[in-house]
């Protein structure tokens, strides 16, 4: 998180939670949150288990909720990370809690366990309907969707994320942009306007299935699809995207596992 952003959230948190009520406990964790901005993690670390322990008890739940997410990312690995976070996000409260929630969906994603990533951010969404993460946790609902290869959950959160972002956030120039592919994909009905990422292509039903079958530990819905034209051959897919950015992104995902992916225009 960027001293920026880490600043606004905290204003934030100051205006609704009111915990300015203990000046001297949010002075110790701004310094703490500085040392992790400029890189110093184990002086961060060690001050903030200091905090901890003399403050655990007496602190507000705002301050305690934001030390619990400080220490989830100060921490050395994402699975001691997600505890943290978890603990933030579901006992704590204020900008703090929601951008955990955030966290949690961004780590599930990339530990490639989309549905629980999916349920994160939905998550959020409603524990804090009208909070300044709304717009962001509908663009990562849909890169999640996208990794997926569910391009029309993809495109209705690209269009969410359109509708809440402020025109000057960073993230709204790509949700017009993938909103925009969509809209002409609805558009072109009758076009070849849709591509996949395709895994192999066999010339018995029982390879294919075997590839289909083996692929499916990446955590994204593959299928054989029979073979059409005339041409006798079981093709290995995956997703169905109205751009080709959109299917570059999951073949990339299966490359990374070690599957010679490519992304193919979609028959229609």
């Amino acid at each position: 998180m960027s001293v920026i952003r880490s600043g606004l959230i905290f204003a934030l948190a100051l205006l609704l939670f009111g915990v300015g009520s203990a000046p001297a406990q949010s002075s110790e964790l701004d310094a703490i949150e500085a040392a992790a901005d400029r890189g110093d993690v184990s002086a961060a670390r060690a001050d903030l288990e200091q905090w901890l322990a003399a403050h655990q008890t007496t602190s507000a739940r705002g301050e305690l909720t934001r030390a619990r997410f400080l220490r989830g990312r100060l921490m050395s690995d994402a699975d001691s990370a997600e505890v943290e976070y978890l603990r933030a996000a579901i006992d704590g409260d204020g900008p703090f809690a929601a951008t955990a929630r955030l966290r949690l969906g961004q780590l599930q994603l990339a530990k490639g366990d989309l549905r629980r990533a999916a349920e994160h951010l939905a998550q959020l969404r409603a524990d804090d309907p009208g909070g300044a993460l709304l717009g962001v946790s509908w663009v990562w609902t849909a890169r999640v969707a996208e990794s997926a290869g569910d391009a029309a959950t993809a495109c209705e959160a690209w269009a969410a994320a359109r509708a809440s972002l402020d025109p000057a956030h960073p993230a709204r120039v790509e949700a017009e942009q993938s909103r925009s592919r969509c809209e002409e994909a609805e558009r072109q009905p009758g076009e070849v306007v849709t591509f996949t990422v395709q895994l192999g292509a066999f010339g018995t039903e029982e390879a294919a299935v075997r590839l289909r079958d083996g692929a499916a530990d990446i955590g994204v819905a593959v299928r054989v699809d029979a073979p059409a034209g005339g041409v006798h051959v079981y093709r290995v897919r995956a997703g169905r995207f109205g751009s080709r950015e959109a299917a570059d992104m999951l073949a990339r995902r299966f490359r990374t596992q070690g599957f010679d992916a490519i992304v193919v225009p979609e028959e229609p």
